[in-house]
């Protein structure tokens, strides 16, 4: 995490990147990092798509209680080849799917961080 912003997009902290220890293997990230091209390209997170932009993303859908709405989440970052931006969206008890809920938030946020 570089910096902390507002919905307004005014930086409220910043940081210094640390790395802590390396989670997977520079080719298992590539691999990674291709499927969740894919998923953007053409599988459950095509509403995260962003003209001129690679994104990467993951959708997510979890039943929560008996009874209440899906809970629903997209996890992205881009560019994909050198991200400048991750975002997550958890939509908790939203019903639907990752794809058609959180997807649509994400890409927002990345168009207005890389101001498009």
């Amino acid at each position: 995490v570089k910096e902390i912003s507002s919905p307004d997009l005014k930086v409220l902290d910043t940081t210094s990147p640390k790395a802590f220890n390396q989670a997977m293997s520079a080719a298992n990230a590539s691999a990674e990092t291709e499927m969740m091209v894919r998923v953007v390209q053409s599988g459950t997170g095509t509403a995260a798509q962003i003209p001129g932009v690679q994104v990467a993303g993951k959708t997510g859908t979890a039943e929560t209680t008996e009874g209440a709405a899906n809970t629903t989440w997209f996890v992205s970052f881009a560019p994909a080849d050198d991200p400048t931006i991750a975002v997550a969206v958890v939509l908790e008890e939203s019903g639907g799917g990752g794809g058609s809920q959180a997807a649509p938030i994400a890409r927002s946020v990345m168009q207005a961080y890389l101001g498009q």
